[in-house]
């Protein structure tokens, strides 16, 4: 049956939860790979437009769906989703943190949107996103951990004719979280010079699955090189940075950050956003502008370059200390980890789990429930 929330006016269908619990809650101390390990429930609201369209938030236990072999999804690349994370907050009982949801709401709104796909009410995301949590806060691990929130859309219409679906599932799980990269060390990048990840009019801004799929035969090379991951230029001219794997990438100089300019083929990510406010609230100058490979690479080998490093959702900031240009390696900082990247990665960190003051008002409280 439909039950009122406090989490918003969407209804809610919890009746299975009473008759359900998989497991224990892993610590710390167990071995939890990256998103491989789930928690007990996963929330989907379905598309129908027949029935009207958004239906009622549904709490399940964690399982697979069933789906037609010709279901559009397997065909034709209709898929979004998001990542962020929820924190406990130390000396504080039945409650964990949201790290600015009204982004990830909004960016996926518009990936919906780029995609051909029915966007999701920004209202919708953020209940379900609260709703889940709520329900299985336990999942959270203790700082420096989280719980890990993947939000996904995908197209529920069937048949192999090319289309845009009309009826979609919005879907919820989580994962424990413990730090994506373990300890402070630097990553070594490899500068990809022959594919591209995306390209402008092109869907390098949205967060689909597609992106993340093209990138993986330079990934694959980049490992084979003894990189952890590949440097992204532009699609044009090959000469323009873009990503960093799968995040943002700034450079440091001194006093000054340098990140490349959001041009619509460039992912507008929470935590690089983030590290831009926080970067300037510290005093550092920041520039979004256009950088050239060959440019940064010399400045790198000049040690005119201070530092650089990565930013997202699941490795928050990652130093890099070195680059893979062919046969080049060029070392950034003598290859150590820099002041600045420590220095901004541990006050995010303390911001988004509660051990320090939240001036920008980037954290949202969501109560616990016991089931």
């Amino acid at each position: 049956m439909p039950q009122s929330s406090a989490f918003g006016p969407y209804r809610v269908l919890k009746n299975l939860l009473p008759k359900h619990k998989r497991k224990t809650p892993p610590t710390l101390a167990d071995d939890v790979p990256f998103g491989r390990v789930h928690s007990d429930h996963m929330l989907t609201c379905d598309f129908i437009p027949q029935k009207g369209g958004w239906q009622s938030l549904e709490i399940q236990p964690y399982g697979p769906f069933t789906l037609a072999p010709d279901a559009v999804v397997f065909h034709y690349g209709q898929q979004i989703f998001e990542g962020m994370k929820a924190y406990r907050t130390p000396g504080v009982q039945n409650q964990l943190s949201l790290f600015r949801p009204d982004l990830n709401a909004g960016r996926m709104f518009r990936s919906a949107g780029r995609l051909g796909m029915e966007p999701v009410p920004e209202d919708l995301f953020l209940q379900a996103v609260k709703e889940i949590v709520s329900i299985d806060h336990e999942w959270a691990l203790p700082s420096p951990g989280a719980l890990y929130i993947r939000p996904a859309l995908i197209p529920l219409d069937e048949g192999v004719s090319y289309r845009a679906s009309q009826a979609f599932r919005f879907f919820v799980i989580l994962s424990p979280s413990k730090n994506y990269y373990a300890g402070e060390e630097g990553v070594c990048v490899a500068v990809e010079r022959r594919d591209v990840r995306a390209v402008p009019g092109g869907c390098g801004e949205a967060k689909c699955g597609g992106n993340y799929a093209a990138a993986l035969p330079g990934l694959s090379r980049a490992r084979k090189l003894g990189a952890e991951q590949v440097l992204w230029l532009d699609g044009i001219e090959h000469r323009y940075v873009e990503e960093v794997g799968a995040m943002n990438v700034m450079f440091v100089y001194g006093r000054k950050i340098v990140t490349p300019a959001l041009t619509g083929s460039i992912l507008r990510g929470v935590t690089r956003q983030s590290v831009i406010e926080l970067a300037r609230s510290f005093g550092y100058e920041v520039e979004e502008k256009r950088v050239d490979v060959n440019e940064m690479l010399a400045d790198a080998r000049s040690g005119k370059l201070t530092e650089a490093f990565g930013c997202g959702t699941a490795a928050v900031i990652s130093p890099i200390d070195t680059f893979l240009d062919g046969d080049d390696r060029v070392a950034v900082n003598h290859g150590k980890v820099g002041e600045t990247s420590v220095r901004l990665k541990q006050a995010l960190l303390n911001i988004q789990n509660g051990q320090a003051d939240d001036p920008f008002s980037w954290r949202v409280a969501v109560p616990c429930n016991a089931h």
